[in-house]
């Protein structure tokens, strides 16, 4: 039996998975990325990165231009449509997230629309010739135990067909929502399983024809194929449709081609010559993982909470997990931080995770309002003569038009997606409704965006693998605190270091000329000093110190 030895083991490579390895590759942290697969599922599966998203795949040094060039045309994969049937009559339609270029005043990286294989082959290409990283495939994770604080996995090889043990400080399973190493910490899930119950069906076809002026990013059918969506990941090729089924009285294998062809003509509107790639059937759930965290074992993405897709927020919120976990890791093995350190990762994403489920289960709930507007009963073959009969009446078209506008939010989620903030201040915005993102320079918030000059975003001042004091021009307060300090931290300061292409960044963080804001390395505030003197700068050590759990200078 072979034995490895290696701080960290990431068991799961799909894209949460292939991000944990670039984020250990750039911060010098040698981990094994394991994966049973021989090869890559290519099923579509989620489709947005947000914006959040990509700026963390910038900061990981992922090739942008090359995410960029795979994405859904923005004139394809700008809206969402209300229809009848695709090539049917059209009832409604709502901008599909922000995507345009009045976005960049709030970040410098707008949501696009890419397939999730595309996205992984991206991520993985970009991980070969990694020195501290290594990723194998057909590498299936079996079980584990733990010996003080190391943990012990079994692994199969069925490349070489030997069993593995692997010996790591960390496991973290990227291994998707039925996570057998949840399972084996006995780590329960909470919230509700099986809401609803789906086939998906991928199918490859040149619909553009079809489609002719009316492109969508996502189409819901009400008309004879009731209750289906079209996602269209490239309308010249790649689909899938969403179709509900009865699992106690319908299997995955009754969906044939031809049976699949049949429901794709049917929400289409018209027979249509279009292959088959793959069927799979899937349940819609609403739940978040008790804890993220079985003594060295850590859940991320799907392992750690499982949302209806309603809202395109689940891979979103697994790129924010394991960004928040990877700095944190690295930051317990440079002995920079102390124990129950790592407790902040669960204390932090958890939140974050029921936020965004909560807004998901809204999202799926609030598309009933469009049945009741067109008379029919979600889930239930569609009666077409009352949906007929209601499309010809001017009033209860104009109430189908508002029940399709109360979809907005489903589809702009901009303060979830940007403005999720960690710690004491983390409801600061409660109420305020999730398309309205105001930017703010508050602890556990992300330091704002603003474009420097000469290019790039303040964003890009903030290195993954430091703290950083990001201060106003008039500050003399830092130097010290820097050189002292117990944790690698750099100083920032405006006019000698950074300067914004307009204005004044310590007026936009509305800071006195002299304040500063302490940044975490995943680029969220650690604290706020208003202005600098020699308490703030105290109050600045003691946060950092507080927070990284060392107890007393020199000791760690």
């Amino acid at each position: 039996m072979t034995e490895l030895d290696v701080p960290v083991l990431v068991v799961g490579a799909g894209p949460i998975g292939l991000l944990a390895g670039h984020m250990f590759e750039q911060l010098g942290i040698k981990a094994l990325v394991a994966e049973r697969h021989a090869g890559r599922l290519d099923a579509p599966k989620a489709h947005a990165l947000n914006s959040r998203s990509l700026e963390i795949c910038h900061a990981a040094g992922l090739p942008m231009d090359t995410i960029h060039a795979k994405a859904t045309r923005s004139n394809e994969g700008a809206l969402v449509r209300f229809m009848t049937s695709v090539i049917g009559e059209e009832l409604g339609s709502i901008p599909y997230e922000r995507q345009d270029e009045a976005v960049r005043a709030l970040t410098p990286w707008p949501l696009i629309n890419i397939a999730q294989p595309d996205f992984e082959v991206i991520v993985e290409d970009a991980l070969e010739g990694a020195s501290h990283v290594e990723l194998r495939r057909q590498l299936e994770w079996l079980g584990y135990e733990e010996s003080g604080d190391v943990v012990i996995s079994r692994l199969r090889d069925h490349s070489g067909g030997e069993d593995i043990l692997v010996r790591s400080r960390y496991l973290i399973a990227a291994d998707g929502a039925g996570s057998l190493i949840r399972n084996a910490a006995g780590i329960a899930l909470e919230g509700i399983a099986d809401i609803a119950h789906n086939v998906m069906i991928h199918f490859e076809g040149d619909l553009r024809g079809l489609v002719g002026d009316r492109p969508a990013v996502l189409y819901f059918i009400f008309g004879e194929a009731i209750g289906s969506v079209f996602i269209a990941y490239d309308v010249g090729k790649t689909w899938v449709l969403m179709h509900p089924y009865d699992p106690a009285t319908t299997v995955l294998a009754d969906f044939t081609d031809e049976v699949c062809i049949r429901l794709i003509s049917t929400a289409i509107g018209r027979d249509v010559d279009v292959t088959i790639k793959g069927t799979r059937t899937w349940s819609m759930c609403a739940q978040v993982a008790s804890t993220y965290r079985a003594e060295n074992v850590f859940l991320v993405g799907d392992a750690a909470h499982r949302f209806p897709p309603t809202g395109g927020l689940g891979l979103n919120t697994g790129i924010g997990d394991i960004q928040n976990l990877a700095w944190k890791i690295a930051a317990v093995e440079r002995n920079c931080a102390g124990t129950g350190f790592l407790d902040s990762y669960g204390d932090e994403r958890q939140h974050v995770a029921r936020s965004n489920m909560g807004q998901s289960v809204g999202n799926a709930m609030k598309i009933a309002m469009v049945y009741q507007a067109l008379g029919q009963e979600m889930r239930q073959p569609g009666n077409n003569a009352e949906l007929e009969k209601r499309l010809a009446d001017p009033a209860q078209r104009n109430a189908i038009a508002a029940s399709i506008a109360m979809q907005a939010e489903h589809f702009d989620s901009l303060r979830l997606q940007l403005g999720y903030v960690y710690g004491d201040h983390r409801d600061a915005d409660a109420g305020t409704p999730i398309n309205v993102y105001v930017p703010k320079a508050i602890a556990g918030a992300c330091l704002p965006h603003a474009m420097l000059a000469g290019g790039g975003s303040t964003l890009d001042l903030i290195d993954p693998g430091s703290f950083a004091i990001l201060a106003g021009a008039a500050s003399r307060h830092w130097e010290k605190l820097v050189e002292n300090s117990l944790v690698p931290l750099r100083l920032l300061v405006e006019g000698r270091d950074f300067q914004l292409a307009a204005g004044r960044w310590t007026q936009t963080a509305r800071l006195g000329a002299d304040g500063a804001l302490l940044i975490r390395p995943d680029r969220h505030i650690l604290h706020v000093a208003p202005s600098a003197n020699a308490d703030e700068a105290a109050a600045m050590e003691a946060a950092l110190n507080d927070y990284l759990k060392i107890p007393a200078r020199g000791q760690v």
